[in-house]
């Protein structure tokens, strides 16, 4: 189990230097030299928008010119503080943000990930009303990461944690959640262009998939087990919190164990009452 545990730790601290690279530094790589002049310089995001409204910013996310910079004004108004906005923010740290647009009424910001777009980490979201929602803190937040479906109706937008996935569409909504303390986590992976999640453990610098998990289009829930056997080291088994995963359709594995049924407590007869003690 310590095995396990340690090598999840190297995934997490290897991401999170990685993202934590990519917000502060926000240039080009060390082998190539910087523009000079864009270190401090912000003038990718419009300064009128220091004046904009909730609501005038809100408006504005599905303009293409004035979208990024009506969503770092709701971040600002809403005195958030997510990892991919640090307070100075530059022309170099913007150029590495997208936002883009999951439903009519909602939108994502993040950090863009290498050769990849539809990969978003840290992500923030945002509705037309002008609402902010981070999905996590501190290290969670920087393990966040945000994949942007090609075809929402068939797979959907989802945030990836390392002990949960979240429905991004139209609301938020945990979609599968495992149970604490658990030595694997999820990825999302694609199979002959397909995505789907997987539930890996990372051991002895290999990371095997232990269970995965297909989207349902039709019955909009992922299909895949709720506990199953995990492999040694560590042995044992992983369990998936069935009760709050809200889109799981549980299928194969094993099943889990039955919970013995609480029954409430009987209750006591009332004495009858003589009729000659009651009053005339």
């Amino acid at each position: 189990m310590f095995g396990a545990r340690q090598n999840l730790v190297l995934v997490v601290t290897a991401a999170l230097l990685a993202i934590q690279a990519a917000c502060e530094r926000g240039g080009p790589p060390a082998t190539q030299p910087a523009r000079a002049g864009t270190a401090t310089a912000l003038t990718r995001i419009a300064p009128a928008s220091r004046n904009w409204s909730k609501a005038e910013a809100g408006a504005k996310l599905a303009d293409e010119q004035l979208g990024l910079s009506a969503a770092v004004r709701l971040v600002r108004l809403a005195g958030a503080t997510p990892l991919c906005l640090p307070e100075t923010l530059t022309d170099d740290q913007v150029e590495h943000l997208r936002l883009a647009r999951l439903s009519t009424s909602r939108w994502a910001l993040g950090v863009t990930a290498r050769n990849d777009a539809h990969r978003l980490r840290a992500p923030v979201l945002f509705s037309t009303d002008g609402d902010v929602e981070l999905l996590g803190e501190g290290v969670e937040e920087e393990l966040t990461v945000l994949y942007l479906a090609d075809q929402p109706d068939v797979f959907p937008h989802v945030a990836i944690l390392p002990d949960r996935v979240l429905l991004t569409n139209d609301e938020t909504e945990p979609a599968i959640v495992l149970e604490p303390d658990e030595p694997v986590h999820f990825e999302l992976r694609e199979r002959q262009g397909y995505p789907y999640l997987a539930l890996v453990l990372p051991q002895a610098g290999a990371v095997a998939a232990v269970a995965t998990y297909k989207w349902d289009p039709y019955e909009l829930v992922f299909v895949g087990p709720a506990v199953d056997a995990l492999p040694d080291p560590p042995g044992g088994r992983f369990h998936i919190d069935v009760a709050a995963s809200r889109r799981l359709e549980p299928m194969g594995g094993e099943l889990p164990e039955s919970r013995p049924i609480q029954r409430p407590p009987a209750s006591q007869p009332q004495p009858v009452q003589d009729s000659r003690d009651l009053p005339a």
